[in-house]
Order: structure tokens, then C-alpha cells, then sequence
């Protein structure tokens, strides 16, 4: 990189300093204090947005902007919205959508675009690629959300001999986990970027060489190095683990807290969002970042659900993204609020539950036709209790459903076949559901995909929804069909 860009980017880490004292700050506030900011900042940015974006000036046309705006007042928008109208949707004129995808698919690390915005994209694993904008501002607002998480696991940086930190996540620099550790680095801590698509025996080579004091990575790789560690192959002791990204199960929390007797920092965050909603050490559940971000639990009517019900989806509102509003932003991710405040005191909502994303959940038919959802935590329940299973995958396709398994070392396949049909047999029985066709095969490893970040999604389905119906009506044969 250049010496301009160097100059850059410590200018824009810099400026996210006096950002994180006032972040830390809000965490003092009361409630209200905090909700009476929260509107301001949502006034300030709708008005921007329909001065300088075309698409909101058109949007919200008979909308009264004034100080009683409420989020439930205004439209709901989706990616395919924002990125049918991507030019019109962006305040900068200069940014095109056609030129952004230039640019991304010549990134090669933490380039500016314009030499003041960085680009990123959403793995896309609903099927269609986001692409998202922040000018130098805004990411340094990013850095400081994030290095607040940072700050609530009182780890803090030493001397003479450094913290060391080793991070497990995509290594691509379109994506942001990937690009906040480049683009935020600093000399205060021993960093290592490892990629998540690397194999785990890599990673346990290099941690038995390098020993972080902090480990953060997709929950699903925690587990893996934790099993590693408990059967002897990897042998490190770190102070704090992170996790984010995908949903952690409680065979994964178990096995974390067997390996290392911790419990993990779950970061909830997205591209549009942020990822600067965590826990702290009370482990309560996820304190949503409000001053930065307002997130609506709905339903599949965009209705709102109250606190300690699970929703359908979630609408963002970020708050400090000028360049490209997202504004009642539709995201698939299925949370559940809690209805309890935190211990710790703070004035910030709290996650319960993630419970994976709406485009995760498949539709089977009932013993009377109908086609009705089955979420993953059935399938969670049924192969995760399994001891001898170290990670599984199940996929759904117009022709069947294949669970893909990797086994811990000596398990019997036999054995664990048949353990499988029982859990599902007796999970789908309450559900009253029958399948036609389910496949269990046994592999070496599950490879994680570079364009998903490497995220490993435990259920997915390729049936579309206009099949659903006729492939589930089809379905005769019951789950005893395993092989």
C-alpha cells in the first residue's frame, strides 16, 4: 500500500478515538435519554436521505417529516429494492453500481474507492449480493462501535509483550470482518488473520506455535478447535474467545466451555448494520448498539413482536450511514428480545436469541398434506446431542434432503446412522411431519465456501418456493427411509 494510503487510513483510526469515548459514554445513559437521541439521529438522517437520494425524496413524497417520526410510519425496503435502484438510492452521485462492481472485483486489500470510500458486498447467501458503501467517516464510526465491543471484555493491551490475537473469518477484503481487523490494525496487539476456509488443521498448527490470549472466529470453528483441543491435538489457553456470524448451538457452547472453561463474546452484526452488537460479562444476551442502530423485530407482515416472542425478520435503521441510508432495512435474521433488562446496567436492549435466518427455516409436509416450516433448531436438536458427530450440514433439494456428516475420531457409522433416524424420527413425529427421502452420508470435512465468508450454514434449502408445495404433497414414504 501506499504511503497516502497509510497516512489515510491511521488519519480515519485516529478519528474513531474520540468516537469510542463518546460511544462508551452513551452506556452510561438512562433509557430515555437514550431514546430522545436515538429520534434525533433518525430525523437527521431521513432528511438528509430526502434531500441528496432521489429514491427517499420520491419514497417518502406525503410522508410529514418532522421531530414525532417513529420508524413504524415509514416504508420497509429489501435488498433487491436498494439495489434495483442503487444509483438513486446512494446521496453521491459519483457512485454507480456498475463502477462500484469494477472496483470490487479488483480489490486486492483496504483500497478507498473515489480515495474516500471503502465497498463492500454481503455473502449472499439469500441469493442475491448486496453492495455497500461508507465514506471515511462512517468507518471510522465502524471501528469505534467495534472496538467498544472490544473494551467490555476487560481484555486490554499490555507491554512489554503484547497481546496476541488470532482472528478466523473470511479473507476476502469485499467482506467486513476481513476488512475491520485490516483496516483498524494497530501496533498494540500481535494480530494473526487466519481464513476461515483454511483447514483446522492449519489453524491448529499455527495457534500451538503462535498461543493467542484471544480467539474469535464463526461459532461452528470454535467447536471444531475445541474438540481439537479436548482430544489433544491443539493446546492453547486463551484469556477471552469471540465468536460471530453464524448461530452457536449448545453442543458448540459446550464444547467451548470443555475445551477452555469459557464462555464466549457473541458479537450479532451485519454489513448494513455493524457488527457492534455484544454481550458483556454477564452473558445475559446481546446488547443492541441503539445509538448507532435501531432494530424492529417483526413478523412476516412487518408487524412488531413483543419482547420474548421470536419474529420473522428484523428491519435496520443505521443510524451514521450518510452515503447510502438503509432505512427500515429488511434483514432475514429471526432474534428474540428479552424481556429482562441487564445486570450490567446499561440502557440497551438485548438479544436473547439469534435464531438463524428466516431463508434457513424448511417447509415439509404434515401427515395431512399441509406444507408447514420446520426450523433448524429441530434438526440441532436431533444430530446436535450426538457426541460423535463433529459438524454436520443438511441440505434439501427437489429430490430429497442429504445430511452430510464428519465423524470424531473411532465413532461407528453405523452407529451414529442409526442414532440420527431415531432423533429425527422422534423430532418429526411431534411436529407431525413426513418426509419422502433423507440421505445421510459420511465425509471428511465440510468445505466452507470463500464467497459465503466461509460460514458454514447448518440447514439449507435449494427447493423453491413455488415447488414447495407440490415436492411436500409428494412426500409418502416416513423418515425410516434413511440410509
Amino acid at each position: 500500500m501506499t504511503i497516502s494510503y497509510q497516512l489515510k487510513r491511521v488519519q480515519d483510526v485516529i478519528r474513531s478515538l474520540p468516537m469510542l469515548v463518546k460511544l462508551t459514554m452513551h452506556e452510561h445513559w438512562k433509557r430515555k435519554k437514550l431514546e430522545h437521541y436515538q429520534s434525533k439521529q433518525l430525523l437527521s438522517l431521513i432528511r438528509y436521505a430526502t434531500r441528496y437520494s432521489p429514491f427517499y425524496h420520491d419514497l417518502y413524497k406525503g410522508i410529514r417529516i418532522d421531530h414525532a417520526m417513529v420508524p413504524g410510519n415509514l416504508p420497509v425496503i429489501d435488498k433487491a429494492i436498494m439495489m434495483d435502484n442503487f444509483d438513486r438510492f446512494v446521496t453521491d452521485p459519483r457512485l454507480k453500481l456498475t463502477e462500484l462492481q469494477t472496483h470490487i472485483r479488483q480489490l486486492s486489500g483496504d483500497e478507498y474507492y473515489l480515495g474516500e470510500y471503502r465497498v463492500l458486498t454481503t455473502s449472499g447467501s439469500s441469493g442475491l449480493k448486496g453492495v455497500f458503501v461508507f465514506n471515511r467517516k462512517e468507518w471510522s464510526t465502524i471501528l469505534a462501535g467495534y472496538n467498544r465491543c472490544a473494551l467490555r471484555t476487560d481484555i486490554s493491551p499490555s507491554f512489554p509483550n503484547r497481546l496476541k490475537e488470532i482472528t478466523i473469518f473470511a479473507d476476502n477484503p469485499v467482506h467486513a470482518s476481513h476488512r475491520m481487523k485490516v483496516s483498524g490494525q494497530t501496533h498494540l496487539i500481535n494480530s494473526k488473520l487466519l481464513s476461515a476456509t483454511s483447514s483446522i488443521e492449519s489453524h491448529v498448527n499455527t495457534m500451538n506455535e503462535f498461543q493467542p490470549d484471544v480467539l474469535s472466529s464463526y461459532p461452528s470453528i470454535i467447536s471444531l478447535l475445541a474438540i481439537e483441543q479436548i482430544e489433544g491435538r491443539l493446546n492453547i489457553h486463551p484469556l477471552m474467545i469471540g465468536i460471530g456470524g453464524e448461530t452457536m448451538t449448545k453442543e458448540m457452547a459446550l464444547n467451548t466451555q470443555k475445551a477452555w472453561g469459557l464462555t464466549p463474546f457473541d458479537v450479532y452484526g451485519s454489513t448494513e448494520g455493524g457488527a457492534f452488537n455484544m454481550d458483556c460479562p454477564y452473558h445475559r444476551g446481546i446488547h443492541i448498539a441503539e445509538d448507532l442502530t435501531i432494530m424492529e423485530v417483526v413478523d412476516e407482515k412487518n408487524q412488531p413482536v413483543p419482547d420474548g416472542s421470536p419474529g420473522y425478520k428484523v428491519l435496520i435503521t443505521n443510524l451514521f450511514n450518510y452515503t447510502q441510508p438503509l432505512i427500515r432495512y429488511e434483514v432475514s435474521d429471526m432474534l428474540t428480545l428479552s424481556k429482562e433488562c441487564c445486570p450490567c446496567g446499561r440502557p440497551f436492549k438485548l438479544i436473547a436469541n439469534v435464531d438463524g435466518r428466516n431463508d434457513d427455516i424448511i417447509y415439509l409436509a404434515n401427515t395431512r398434506g399441509q406444507d408447514i416450516p420446520v426450523h433448524p433448531i429441530h434438526f440441532a436438536s436431533a444430530l446436535g446431542i450426538i457426541k460423535e458427530i463433529k459438524e454436520y450440514c443438511v441440505v434439501q433439494e427437489d429430490e430429497g434432503m442429504t445430511i452430510s456428516v464428519v465423524l470424531r475420531n473411532e465413532a461407528s457409522r453405523d452407529g451414529v446412522a442409526d442414532e440420527i433416524k431415531a432423533n429425527l424420527e422422534n423430532s418429526f413425529k411431534k411436529l407431525d411431519v413426513k418426509y419422502s427421502d433423507i440421505r445421510i452420508q459420511f465425509i471428511d470435512k465440510i468445505t466452507r465456501d470463500p464467497n459465503a465468508m466461509g460460514k458454514l450454514k447448518l440447514v439449507q434449502s435449494n427447493v423453491k418456493k413455488s415447488s414447495r408445495l407440490t415436492v411436500m404433497n409428494a412426500a409418502s414414504r416416513p423418515v425410516d427411509s434413511v440410509h
